[in-house]
């Protein structure tokens, strides 16, 4: 015992000697060296990447002054030979700015503007005279042509059909997550098609149910019931469509509701509601988290006279589009809710406006899609402003046919009796 007794007091002394200061100092000098080496290499990475910035910001902002000076030369060209129409001003291709670029999103208008939509330039004809499911997945757009699903490309080119043999599909969406549509049926069940109509997979994982309308995530699906007092499902896509979760009535919608239409974007979802009691119809914006209405709209019964058939699908910026496919109109829903209307005829928007449809409405932009032939010369019917029922109006942005008396005359009395903030009317008129 005693040699590993004077090995441990060898050791203790040793410790007693030890200078701790030194060491620590030491191990300080390595952790500055470390420390400055870091800096450096942070410092020359950010020099590196600021370079790149300048260098590509005076690069695409260089493009984008030699297309404005192009489309300056253009219309200059045409005006000069006195043969300019709208059509040929602005059929041009738009100017977008890149919003990958870097910390420059704000250069781009993050705004959709309905009313500069080009007129169609093609069109497919649909077999069924109520809504035709429709999907599209930035590549191809796949419809329900009964008997037959077909498949198009960008240009409307019929690519491929596929016969299909089971009942009526509601709706259908796309999974970039599986690369495949799901279609989804009244009585057969969901269905999985690969992306060139090779292949159909009935998914057994999930009950059949009347469904009526579908979206998914990078991760889950979501269905809807066709039924008052619509259920939501969601499903696993990762784990063979196992079920997840079910939201039941109050919490989906009320028991006199019915979700006709489901879409899901950033973890909320938006919701085409019917109420089946007072005929309203309304879009809903969910959290997902929470599932609580962040906000909701109020759409007027009187806004078609057909069926039911509208339809929502997702916009950047958290933006929403609604389709009404009875009536062929558009409403653009901004991420807070707001409204616009493109097409929209006065008596449609005097009942908006004046019987409380939209109490909470602050942002309005229309667009009245006239020709010469119908632009009225003076206010035939006036319009009672003084009852209109818009309180929280306060900007409008009107685009006319020069010429339309009427709609100048309404909105110069909506301004007195409204309070707003700002009102701006553009107009344009052909050259012929």
């Amino acid at each position: 015992m005693n040699p590993h007794a004077d090995e441990i007091n060898i050791l203790d002394n040793q410790l007693s000697l030890l200078n701790v200061d030194d060491v620590i100092g030491k191990c300080r000098q390595k952790l500055d060296k470390w420390h400055h080496e870091c800096h450096a290499t942070v410092d020359r990475f950010y020099e590196g990447k600021c370079q790149e910035l300048q260098e590509r910001s005076v690069e695409k902002v260089g493009e984008k002054r030699k297309k404005i000076q192009q489309l300056k030369l253009k219309t200059n060209e045409l005006m000069r030979e006195q043969e300019a129409t709208h059509d040929d001003i602005f059929d041009a291709d738009p100017l977008i700015i890149n919003q990958n670029l870097v910390y420059i999103e704000q250069w781009a208008s993050n705004e959709l503007d309905l009313s500069t939509l080009s007129s169609p330039y093609r069109t497919i004809a649909c077999s069924q005279d109520s809504w035709t499911a429709t999907i599209s997945n930035n590549h191809f757009l796949l419809i329900d042509q009964c008997p037959n699903l077909c498949l198009y490309d960008k240009q409307s080119t019929l690519l491929k059909e596929y016969p299909w043999e089971y009942d009526s599909i509601p709706d259908m969406c796309w999974s970039s997550t599986l690369n495949s549509f799901i279609i989804i049926t009244s009585k057969n069940g969901v269905f999985l098609m690969n992306e060139n109509l090779t292949s159909l997979e009935c998914i057994q994982t999930i009950e059949k149910k009347r469904w009526l309308s579908c979206t998914c995530s990078d991760s889950t699906l979501f269905l809807t019931t066709n039924e008052s007092g619509s259920n939501i499902f969601q499903f696993n896509l990762l784990l063979s469509f196992h079920f997840m979760k079910q939201w039941k009535s109050p919490q989906s919608c009320n028991s006199d509701e019915v979700i006709n239409n489901i879409a899901y974007n950033n973890e909320t979802f938006a919701l085409i509601i019917e109420n089946e009691t007072n005929n309203k119809k309304r879009i809903e914006l969910q959290s997902l988290s929470i599932f609580d209405p962040l906000w909701s709209n109020i759409f007027n019964a009187a806004y078609n006279f057909a069926p039911w058939n509208y339809r929502v699908c997702v916009l950047k910026y958290n933006e929403w589009l609604v389709i009404d496919y009875g009536n062929s109109r558009l409403f653009h829903v901004s991420k807070d809710g707001q409204l616009s209307i493109n097409g929209c005829p006065r008596e449609l928007l005097t009942e908006l406006l004046i019987n409380g449809h939209l109490p909470q409405l602050q942002n309005l932009r229309v667009t009245f899609l006239m020709t010469h032939d119908n632009i009225e010369n003076k206010l035939l019917l006036p319009i009672p402003l003084k009852q209109a029922f818009a309180p929280e109006l306060r900007h409008i942005n009107l685009k006319i046919f020069a010429g339309a008396a009427w709609i100048l005359t309404f909105f110069e009395d909506l301004q007195r009796y409204s309070q707003l903030d700002r009102m701006t009317i553009s107009s344009y008129q052909k050259i012929r």
